[in-house]
């Protein structure tokens, strides 16, 4: 953690003179922005929906969506400017804002839990079997390592003394890993929970549901941006949340754009991605709520100075959703 800390706050102090150069004369039009997205995992489905079916470009929206593996990866891109807005897990936005990067916020949240599956060789079964174990997530500090991390505390196992947990890159890189037995387990999400049980592994644990409210998967933008460009930010918002609709409502079309970014072809996989990502967990407005940071922020104190002091609420901008609800725009997109 020290290690990451420290990562944290070069990258804050080499990025904040970018920041204030990062929008330039031509792209500070309503639409010219640059989005990333944390994994390929159908969690970022709704991303790609308001991409692909011109919703983006419907709001008004020039939008390069690009791949950035990982939230920390993302948010030194948004703190540096190259990225206007990220798809990130709640814990590395609220890690970096602890860190000094105040002006980083949440401004929507379309899952709030963990929506993540450990699965491992088939001959373990129960939590001292993963004693000497190794485990694949996608990066220190990304969503699957607080993953992995939690479980493994639940289970009153030590995360790097009683199972190793190694950094892999990837979703895609923890499954490969998984297979070639590099790795004992790994933390995935669908499809590739779906994929390694089809290739023997088995689902040691469903993170989701513990029930627990986390801001897992989330959008991020920062303060100075929203003053430089709020109508852009709101027009995001509402291509997210038209995405959201179109994701609930047009199942082929939707698990065709999934098909494009994860190059899954087996129909019981789509259909299960389907039901868990569109169905299961997706609320109609993607509210980034207090209580899903909260739970960040109790998982942090021992390692994050200023946690006891933080105040959920600091870590969000509602505002957005909150505008297209009252106006009754969510209502009428259901009707």
């Amino acid at each position: 953690m020290k290690l990451l800390r420290n990562w944290w706050l070069l990258v804050l102090f080499v990025t904040l003179f970018h920041w204030s150069r990062s929008v330039s004369a031509q792209d500070a039009k309503l639409g010219k922005i640059t989005i990333s997205y944390p994994a390929i995992s159908a969690s970022q489905a709704v991303l790609w929906i308001a991409k692909e079916t011109g919703m983006f470009r419907k709001s008004g929206l020039d939008v390069d969506l690009i791949y950035v593996s990982g939230g920390p990866r993302a948010m030194a891109g948004l703190l540096s400017g190259q990225l206007q807005i990220i798809g990130t897990g709640g814990n590395a936005l609220v890690a970096a804002n602890l860190q000094g990067a105040r002006d980083a916020v949440l401004i929507a949240t379309t899952y709030n839990t963990l929506i993540f599956y450990l699965m491992t060789q088939a001959e373990l079964k129960e939590p001292k079997d993963l004693k000497g174990k190794t485990l694949g997530v996608s990066g220190h500090g990304s969503l699957t390592d607080f993953t992995a991390r939690y479980l493994l505390k639940r289970w009153g196992l030590k995360a790097d003394q009683d199972v190793a947990i190694r950094a892999l890159g990837g979703l895609p890189e923890v499954l490969a890993a998984m297979k070639s037995g590099v790795v004992d387990g790994g933390v995935l999400s669908p499809p590739g929970n779906l994929q390694a049980q089809a290739l023997g592994f088995r689902e040691f644990a469903d993170a989701g549901s513990a029930g627990l409210e986390y801001a897992q998967t989330g959008y991020a933008t920062m303060k100075p941006f929203i003053r430089q460009r709020r109508d852009t930010v709101a027009a995001f918002v509402r291509a997210l949340t038209e995405a959201i609709h179109y994701f609930k409502t047009n199942k082929q079309s939707s698990l065709n754009i999934i098909q494009q970014y994860t190059r899954v072809q087996d129909p019981k996989i789509l259909e299960e991605t389907y039901r868990v990502y569109a169905l299961r967990y997706l609320p109609k407005a993607p509210y980034a709520t207090a209580n899903g940071v909260k739970t960040i922020l109790e998982s942090l104190i021992e390692n994050q100075p200023g946690v006891k002091t933080a105040k959920p609420e600091e870590f969000i901008d509602a505002s957005f959703v909150q505008e297209l609800d009252k106006m009754g725009w969510i209502e009428r997109i259901y009707r």
